[in-house]
């Protein structure tokens, strides 16, 4: 993309020279100073905070549109889906974890029963 000073820019974005400087001076968006031409500024860089106005803005706006797919949401179904069966897993590990705790400790507190020949010494 063309890079533009900040005096064009204000004309094709329809933005005052003090809001660009600000904006620069901010990190809203990015330039390179040179000491010769002032501030250079990428028109990508403009176009992704301002919107190009008028008939001087639009030759920096694209014909046509890409189309918007729908493909992001199909992955979010499915990842949604993935994350549902994962769940559904650890949920049935955790329970069967928790039987065999369960078993164990009444395992361990149970009292032991004693022989009787161990009563005699």
């Amino acid at each position: 993309m063309p890079m533009l000073t900040i005096s064009r820019a204000a004309k094709v974005f329809d933005v005052s020279r003090p809001t660009l400087l600000k904006h620069l001076k901010a990190g809203k968006i990015s330039g390179n100073k040179d000491d010769e031409k002032g501030w250079q500024i990428d028109t990508a860089e403009l176009t992704r905070v301002y919107l190009p106005r008028g008939e001087e803005g639009a030759k920096y706006m694209p014909k046509e549109l890409p189309p918007v797919s729908n493909t992001l949401t199909d992955d979010l179904k499915a990842e949604n889906e993935r994350l549902r069966r994962d769940l559904a897993v650890a949920e049935a590990m955790a329970e069967e974890r928790g039987r065999l705790l369960d078993q164990s400790m009444k395992l361990i507190a149970a009292p032991k029963k004693r022989k009787w020949w161990g009563l005699l010494s």
